[in-house]
C-alpha cells in the first residue's frame, strides 16, 4: 500500500493531461527536467499487478509481461491528448517489438466505442479495456493520458502524466535496464 501511495504521489507531481490547464510549452519543460533525474534501485517500486481483458477477448495480466519491457498507457477516446499520442505509440511499440510490449488501457469506455476509435484511427496497439475504472483508480490515475514504464522485474521506473512526444517515448524506453 506504501508503493502504490507513493507511486501515486509520484504521478500527481509529474505533468498534468487532458484535466490540466497548463500550457503544453511548461508540460514539455518539466517533463524533460524529469527525465532529467535518474532512479536509484531504492526508489523501485513494484506496478501493481491486473488482469484485463483485451479488445480480441484475451485476458492480459501485467504479472505474466515479465518477459518484456511494459509502457502502460492510461488513455480514453474523448482524450484529445490521448488520441494526438497514439500513432507515436504504435511507431515505439513496432522500433522496439522485440522487447516492449506498449499496453493501451482504456479507462471506462465500451469495447465498441475503443474497437471503433482503433479501427478508424488504423491503430494495432494492444489495448486493454478497465471498463470500471478499478485499475487506474489503484494506480492514481486522475489524468490522461498518463504512461508507466515497466521494466522486466515488475518495476515501475517513470512515469508521466499527460501527451509524451515521440523523442520523449525514446527517452522513456532509454529507462529500460539491458
Amino acid at each position: 500500500m506504501k508503493k502504490l501511495l507513493i507511486l501515486a504521489i509520484i504521478l500527481a507531481l509529474i505533468t498534468a493531461g487532458c484535466s490540466d490547464k497548463k500550457s503544453a510549452a511548461e508540460n514539455e519543460k518539466t517533463s524533460t527536467e524529469q527525465q532529467e533525474k535518474p532512479q536509484t534501485s531504492e526508489d523501485a517500486i513494484i506496478a501493481p499487478d491486473f488482469e484485463l481483458e483485451s479488445l480480441d477477448g484475451t485476458t492480459i495480466k501485467l504479472s505474466e509481461m515479465r518477459d518484456k519491457n511494459v509502457i502502460i498507457n492510461f488513455w480514453a477516446t474523448w482524450c484529445g491528448y490521448c488520441v494526438i499520442e497514439m500513432p507515436d505509440l504504435q511507431k515505439l511499440q513496432e522500433t522496439h517489438k522485440d522487447d516492449l510490449l506498449v499496453l493501451t488501457v482504456n479507462v471506462g469506455e465500451s469495447k465498441e466505442t475503443v474497437q471503433k476509435f482503433m479501427e478508424e484511427n488504423k491503430l494495432n496497439l494492444t489495448v486493454v479495456l478497465d471498463k470500471d475504472m478499478a485499475v487506474s483508480n489503484n494506480y492514481g490515475i486522475r489524468s490522461y493520458p498518463t504512461t508507466i514504464a515497466v521494466n522486466k522485474k515488475g518495476e515501475a521506473v517513470r512515469g508521466y502524466v499527460g501527451m509524451l512526444t515521440y523523442e520523449q517515448m525514446e527517452l522513456l524506453y532509454d529507462y529500460f535496464e539491458e
